[in-house]
C-alpha cells in the first residue's frame, strides 16, 4: 500500500472526528466576534483540503473512492454524510452529521444518567425497605 493512499485513509476516517472539537464552540459567543478555527478544526480543514484533489471545496464520490477500497464502512459513511445526495461532501454537511453525532451523544449520555439515578434510588429504597423490620426487633 502506498503511503499516500494510507494517508488518506487515515484522513477519510479521521475527518469526521477532527470535525467535531470544530462545531463545540460555546453558546455565549456572539455570532458577529470573529472566531478562531479550534486545533481539531485547523487539522480537518487540512485534511479536507488533501482529499479535495480538484480544491472545488468538496470531495466527490471519486476523489474518496481510494478511501472508499481502503475501508469500505468509509463509503457508507459518505452516502448518509451527503445530506442532499449530489453525490459530493462539502464541510458544512460533515459538521452538520458532527453536530447530530454530538446531539445523540449527549442524549444517551443524559438518558444513561437518569438511569443510573433510578436504578441508585430503587437501590436506596430497596436497603431501605429491608431495614424496616429488622430496626422493629
Amino acid at each position: 500500500m502506498s503511503v499516500s493512499r494510507l494517508l488518506l485513509s487515515f484522513v477519510v476516517i479521521a475527518l469526521p472526528f477532527g470535525m467535531a472539537p470544530a462545531v463545540a464552540q460555546p453558546a455565549d459567543v456572539p455570532a458577529t466576534s470573529p472566531k478562531k478555527p479550534s486545533k481539531g478544526e485547523q487539522q480537518a480543514l487540512k485534511w479536507f483540503s488533501m482529499l479535495d484533489a480538484n480544491q472545488d471545496g468538496r470531495i466527490s464520490r471519486d476523489e474518496a473512492k481510494v478511501a472508499f477500497r481502503l475501508s469500505p464502512s468509509l463509503a457508507e459513511y459518505f452516502r448518509n454524510a451527503d445530506l442532499n445526495g449530489d453525490g459530493y461532501l462539502t464541510q458544512q454537511e460533515i459538521r452538520t452529521v458532527a453536530d447530530r453525532r454530538r446531539a445523540e451523544r449527549q442524549e444517551r449520555r443524559k438518558r444513561e444518567a437518569l438511569q443510573k439515578q433510578q436504578a441508585q434510588a430503587a437501590a436506596l429504597g430497596r436497603d431501605s425497605a429491608t431495614a424496616a423490620p429488622d430496626a422493629q426487633r
